[in-house]
């Protein structure tokens, strides 16, 4: 049975990270350098919840099957469960908070009728894009500790 959970638990933590690395370094770029801005903002705009949705279900996957082989083994690797409750944190709060309310300011920015609401529009868009984007690198490079940490100890 450990074994088992200890393959869900890789599986899960690397499509996991290896999904996240894909869409910030890959997918978002591809898109934006193929398609007209306002396009690829609706393309990735669409894509964005299924993404949070992922990141969401992999990191509680991760955090159960760790927790769940921890307990049967009886060894506790404290800073990985520390990192892994940080990232759902930080998950949850970009993908419920954060990008929603970037998105909606795209919305309104589309619906605004003069240069000077969509400027303003524009303006909290590109604080909130950024806030988000922050938080979607250091949970990308805090996954990867995580990755690293499992690798070093040789333990899931």
């Amino acid at each position: 049975m450990i074994h088992i959970l200890q393959c869900i638990h890789l599986l899960c933590l690397s499509l996991w990270v290896g999904g996240m690395a894909f869409m910030t370094f890959v997918a978002a770029p591809s898109i934006f350098k193929v398609l007209p801005r306002e396009k690829a903002g609706d393309v990735v705009g669409e894509i964005f919840p299924k993404y949070f949705l992922l990141e969401y279900t992999y990191c509680l996957l991760v955090i159960l099957t760790a927790l769940a082989i921890y307990y049967k083994e009886g060894y506790w690797n404290k800073p990985k469960l520390y990192i892994l409750g940080f990232i759902l944190i930080l998950s949850f709060y970009n993908g419920l908070f954060v990008a929603p309310r970037a998105h909606a300011l795209r919305m309104e920015m589309k619906k605004a009728e003069s240069e000077e609401e969509k400027k303003v529009f524009w303006e909290q868009f590109v604080r909130y894009h950024g806030q988000s984007a922050t938080l979607n690198i250091i949970i990308l490079g805090a996954g990867l500790t995580v990755i690293l940490l499992t690798a070093y100890f040789m333990r899931v």
